[in-house]
């Protein structure tokens, strides 16, 4: 008598359990949607904040006062460099934005401990 009790109250128990299966498993679909349509999104965030900048720009230009207009610099001729020069001062320039980038993000660089291999140029 005490088998024939269990199997009837696993029995009725089962559609709830199938129920509350599907209605967990449908919260966690919507809310993995919800999150991904969120992420999506996102790539609209540096478009919104660079046109909200240039609108602030705009209202202080024309909040003030006018100027004569700027003369614009002469534009100096590019040096001409050949294919065969020396790079080590254009290695340490590298060296010198890589670390200053890496300490700057917080990872701290020992002075004598980065060392770069090789600098590919693509043009």
């Amino acid at each position: 008598m005490g088998m024939l009790a269990a199997t009837e109250e696993v029995v009725t128990s089962i559609p709830e359990a199938l129920v509350n299966t599907v209605i967990g498993m449908g919260t966690v679909f919507v809310v993995l949607i919800l999150i991904s349509f969120i992420i999506y999104l996102l790539k609209f965030v540096p478009s919104l904040l660079d046109r909200s900048k240039k609108e602030e720009i705009v209202v202080r230009s024309e909040n003030a006062a006018p100027s004569a207009p700027a003369a614009k610099p002469a534009e100096k001729p590019a040096p001409v460099v050949s294919g065969n020069t020396d790079d080590t001062q254009l290695v340490a320039v590298i060296t010198a934005a890589i670390t200053a980038a890496m300490e700057q993000e917080g990872t701290p660089v020992a002075a004598d401990g980065l060392v770069i291999r090789s600098i590919k140029k693509r043009f």
